[in-house]
């Protein structure tokens, strides 16, 4: 064997394909950088020690066999942890390859050897179909794919899980096998779902306000806009998502109105005011403040009621005329 660079090995216990497939892409990328190097080659099945070098001694990134064991028992822990497993398919014989977590997620027994009906028997029809079009693209074209997918355990449980998968190909760019991994994200889902379900109670909660809600974005842009709030301001909300409050109401950039918002901004308080708005000719009640979601204003059409107060303010003063002119 003519080979400038060598691997140093001793046949003891095997390693899984996944490490293996790993471990060969490191040595290629360590010989096609080797100025030395005349090519590569990777025996299955047996445990590498090091890396020797041109004068066949061992370099400084000599692994022995116990720092082997101790790295594969931490990706066991780190795999276990993250309900993580790696999977495989020769796709000549249609032969199957599932990691030790696999099986745990599938929750069949350490023995279970799946084949292509059995595993996607596991997925519902939904679920199926995805996986179906993926896979078949991924064997035939080489085409990578990332999936959320349900299935139901051997055990009845329901899960949902991530999977990944690419294609590996041979000297001729033939694919020859898919591997890939996937991962329990039930948990993960479960949050989402709840945040989710959260947001959907709190939009239906702005949405029945008797009072307009706001929420701008640090740049004075329109976030959210309620339908009490496009009522009051005569302005079709979807146009108004993205687009400045300061454009699009230039009066609220002159006046007191701005200066109040940035000292409520810069002291970290709530402001409340009335404000007469002539373009629209009504009085508004507004809250201001800033949070982390961004910067919310209340708004509420008191127009009617300052009119009514007005009005009695207007009458209380005619009358005090009247008794102030009556003859005594």
């Amino acid at each position: 064997m003519t080979h400038a660079h060598a691997l140093q090995a001793k046949d003891v216990t095997g390693i899984g394909d996944e490490v293996a497939a790993a471990w060969r892409r490191l040595w290629r990328r360590r010989d096609a950088g080797s100025d030395s190097a005349e090519g590569s080659f990777w025996t299955s099945g047996v445990t590498y020690r090091g890396y020797l070098g041109a004068n066949g001694q061992a370099t400084d990134s000599w692994m022995t066999e116990q720092q082997v064991r101790e790295t594969q028992a931490l990706l066991r822990m780190a795999a276990a942890a993250g309900r993580l497993g790696a999977w495989g398919v020769e796709l000549a014989g249609t032969h199957w390859v599932w990691s030790d977590e696999v099986k745990a997620i599938h929750e069949v027994p350490a023995d279970y050897e799946p084949n292509a009906e059995e595993a996607l028997e596991f997925y519902t029809p939904a679920s199926q179909e995805l996986l179906i079009a993926a896979f078949d693209a991924c064997a035939k074209r080489g085409e990578p794919f990332d999936l959320e997918l349900q299935l139901v355990t051997a055990k009845g449980n329901e899960l949902w899980i991530r999977a990944i998968g690419e294609a590996e190909r041979d000297a001729t760019g033939r694919v020859t096998h898919v591997r890939g991994a996937i991962q329990d994200v039930s948990k993960f889902r479960a949050v989402a779902d709840e945040a989710r379900r959260t947001a959907e109670r709190l939009t239906q909660t702005l949405e029945s306000l008797p009072d307009g809600f706001i929420l701008l974005d640090d740049e004075w842009c329109f976030v959210y806009v309620n339908p009490e709030a496009e009522r009051i301001l005569r302005r079709d909300r979807n146009e108004l998502i993205g687009r400045s409050l300061l454009v699009e109401f230039p009066e609220t950039a002159a006046g007191r109105f701005l200066e109040k918002c940035q000292n409520a901004i810069r002291d970290g308080v709530a402001i409340e005011f009335e404000k007469f708005y002539p373009p629209l000719g009504i009085w508004v009640h507004m809250k201001f403040s800033a949070s982390e979601l961004g910067l919310t204003l209340g708004i509420r059409d008191d127009t009617e009621r300052i009119n009514a107060r007005r009005e009695i303010l207007r009458l209380k003063a005619q009358i005090e005329s009247m008794r102030a002119t009556r003859p005594a």
